[in-house]
């Protein structure tokens, strides 16, 4: 009976207790979150940034 309860503990272990597993997924399932933020803001920044440096072009060839 021991040894049937011995390895229900070791399986449960086994399955559930492994936890790092999951701390992996989670720090890739945060930085593929981090990895969307900086590209969205990237994005529109590098719009703002282009319509800038395009408003100061025209102000130069101007003069």
């Amino acid at each position: 009976m021991r040894s049937l309860m011995q390895l229900y503990s070791w399986r449960w272990r086994q399955i559930w207790g492994e936890e790092k597993g999951a701390a992996t997924a989670e720090y890739a399932l945060l930085l593929a979150l981090v990895v969307v933020v900086l590209i969205g803001s990237l994005t529109s920044l590098g719009g703002a940034l282009q319509q800038k440096i395009e408003a100061i072009i025209g102000q130069l060839n101007a003069n």
